[in-house]
């Protein structure tokens, strides 16, 4: 057996860039490993004003051999390994906060799968990916963006198991991810959830029969789309439209039959509300949709 591809933090950027040369170059079905940094968590603490400056970038990017513009890739969350101690960042101007939080940074312990937040209260964590996506050729997305690549989407579905689709923009899809959480509470309100070093593995393929023009979740037994905007709003309208496309082609239901069923039967929720444009989810149990569909 091969040895598995692996992406060290050495080849970390800013931009989800599509021109960018591959680090490593994988075939379809073949996992690889991407290192990947956070904020630092050494002796010395950063201050709080200097954190305010840095970007969490992704590690990448990743060809994958038989994928073209205008496919649909499936990306598959194998494992996520994370460091033994995570940070917590608050920022002035940031989070969902009113009046706005005071800058302050910690760091808190990992250890036996819980985080010590303090000297009482420890946590379970839930190691999930906040930063996952595609290269995009022209105008290449800010790593700390979400959009229809993926991106800085903070869904906090995203750990071992869970399977992504995006389009893809740039033959071979180029995979990029980054900005792994140890664990974070649906909308990541106060700009940082446990952000910690670590490394995943991810497997990727073309999917043969779904096509989307927004993100798709699948995870812990539920189909969840995934929707952004400038406002909670418009971030929920995207995300309630894709789920509402999915019901009709799913089922060959009318609109209006497809919109009576997510009423009762699909939930919405907040990924994140501390970035320039926030992002919200429709999650509805996978049951309801044939079996070959997410192929």
């Amino acid at each position: 057996m091969s040895e598995r591809v692996k992406v060290t933090a050495e080849h970390v950027h800013s931009h989800f860039d599509g021109t960018l040369t591959p680090a490593a170059v994988v075939g379809q079905d073949e996992s690889f490993t991407l290192q990947t940094v956070s904020l630092p968590t050494g002796p010395t603490e950063l201050p709080p004003h200097v954190v305010d400056s840095l970007l969490v970038p992704v590690t990448g990017p990743v060809a994958v051999r038989g994928l073209h513009a205008g496919d649909m890739i499936r990306i598959e969350v194998i494992s996520i390994a994370i460091a033994n101690k995570g940070a917590i960042v608050t920022m002035p101007g940031y989070g969902a906060f009113v009046p706005p939080l005071r800058a302050s940074y910690r760091v808190v312990p990992i250890l036996d799968a819980t985080v010590q937040f303090d000297e009482s209260i420890r946590l379970a964590t839930h190691p999930m990916v906040g930063k996952l996506g595609v290269g995009v050729a022209e105008g290449p997305p800010n790593s700390s963006t979400v959009g229809r690549h993926g991106g800085n989407m903070d869904n906090n579905a995203l750990g071992a198991g869970a399977a992504l689709y995006l389009p893809v923009f740039v033959d071979e899809a180029l995979v990029f991810a980054g900005d792994l959480h140890a664990r974070q509470g649906d909308g990541e309100v106060c700009l940082s959830a446990v952000e910690v070093a670590g490394e995943v593995t991810l497997r990727c393929h073309k999917a043969r029969n779904l096509q989307s023009a927004t993100p798709i979740v699948l995870a812990q037994g539920r189909v969840i789309t995934l929707g952004d905007g400038r406002s909670l709003d418009a971030a929920a309208e995207m995300a309630l439209g894709a789920m509402l496309g999915l019901v009709e082609r799913a089922h060959g239901w009318p609109r209006e039959k497809a919109a009576m069923f997510l009423s009762i039967a699909g939930d919405v929720g907040v990924c994140q509300l501390v970035n320039p444009r926030v992002g919200a989810k429709v999650s509805v149990p996978i049951e309801y949709f044939p079996s070959s569909f997410f192929e």
